[in-house]
């Protein structure tokens, strides 16, 4: 295409309604994993490679660590920012999908940078959406199980109304982030044409989780492996439901298959989580017995930071995810925190 007219075309994109085709791709079959070097976004890379995809991982690595990824010739990873538009729009050109992960992660870093973290959601994925519609790139979006906030009735359904709370407190600014990306994502689709899929992650625990982020597995273990006491906010009724993330890779990965094979799907939207709640005291004495029974737990009254709420509650609906797809989730939770603790043990030499 020349230049001129790539140029316009750009300029003239809201304007216009590209025709997606689907079927086999002409290049070479690429991967596009922004936030690629996180959690997620690294078991997702494995998957691609086991698919026989090239992968180029987009990432920061602000939360994301370049040890997370495998070592493998087909991987490339550009340290660069989601924000960066003309960066974006070179690796969106040389890729056939996107999955769009990058992100704040963590209530921690979400309570110190509130606005960064609103930026990159908004302002991060427009830049992924529309280039991919300029270039008819099909796009995953990861959204969260944020978007709920503290919604009493369980489980959690993607047909009910989400509300998150007020914007005064700011745990809700990754929720509202989302909540808007995913709306963009529905809009692009809408109007131009692009094919989305929106994954609502709920409690995805893997070995690259790091404690620095607040999540409650590595809490746990990171004050198990110090000797204790583990500490459990409250009465420790709480409940999550925890899935392995090389299972939310899967999802993923075949969610994206089946919308590029069935174009005509009518939903692009799933919850992507495991409708197995424990109770964060529960969880608290597996993590114990691993390590050492002998341990204490501790209930402490919250004391929560400016600008948290806590959420009681939060269980996925999965009927949705399952009838969609041909696989259930194959890691239990107590293989997923031996996988945990043996990450987290000295290599025996």
């Amino acid at each position: 295409m020349p230049r001129k007219t790539a140029a316009l075309y750009r300029v003239l994109l809201p304007r216009l309604r590209p025709a997606y085709t689907t079927g086999p791709f002409s290049m070479s079959r690429t991967t596009l994993i922004t936030g690629g070097a996180g959690l997620i976004g690294s078991a997702l890379c494995e998957r691609a490679l086991a698919s026989g995809a090239r992968v180029i991982v987009l990432d920061n690595l602000s939360t994301g660590r370049r040890e997370n990824l495998p070592e493998s010739e087909r991987v490339e990873l550009v340290h660069g920012d989601v924000c960066d538009d003309e960066l974006v729009g070179s690796l969106v050109r040389r890729a056939d999908r996107v999955f769009h992960l990058a992100a704040a992660v963590g209530v921690r870093l979400i309570l110190e940078r509130p606005t960064g973290t609103l930026r990159q959601s908004l302002l991060g994925t427009e830049i992924v959406l529309r280039h991919a519609a300029a270039l008819r790139r099909p796009v995953f979006f990861a959204s969260s199980s944020e978007v709920y906030g503290n919604a009493g009735n369980q489980p959690l359904r993607e047909d009910q109304a989400v509300g998150f709370g007020s914007p005064e407190t700011l745990r809700f600014s990754y929720a509202a982030g989302k909540a808007a990306g995913e709306a963009l994502a529905f809009s692009y689709a809408a109007e131009y044409g692009l094919p989305v899929l929106v994954g609502r992650f709920f409690n995805v625990v893997g070995e690259n989780q790091q404690e620095s982020q607040g999540a409650v597995v590595p809490s746990l273990f990171g004050q198990a492996l110090r000797g204790g006491p583990l500490l459990v906010h409250g009465d420790g009724k709480q409940t999550r439901s925890f899935l392995d993330v090389e299972d939310a890779a899967e999802y993923v990965w075949r969610l994206m298959d089946r919308r590029l094979t069935d174009p005509d799907s009518p939903r692009g939207l799933f919850n992507i989580g495991r409708d197995d709640p424990i109770t964060i005291g529960e969880l608290a004495v597996l993590v114990r017995d691993l390590v050492d029974p002998a341990l204490t737990i501790e209930e402490i009254e919250p004391d929560y930071a400016p600008g948290f709420a806590p959420i009681h509650h939060r269980r996925p609906a999965v009927s949705r995810l399952l009838s969609a797809l041909d696989y259930r989730p194959r890691v239990p939770l107590p293989i997923t925190l031996r996988r945990f603790l043996r990450s987290r043990l000295p290599v025996a030499r």
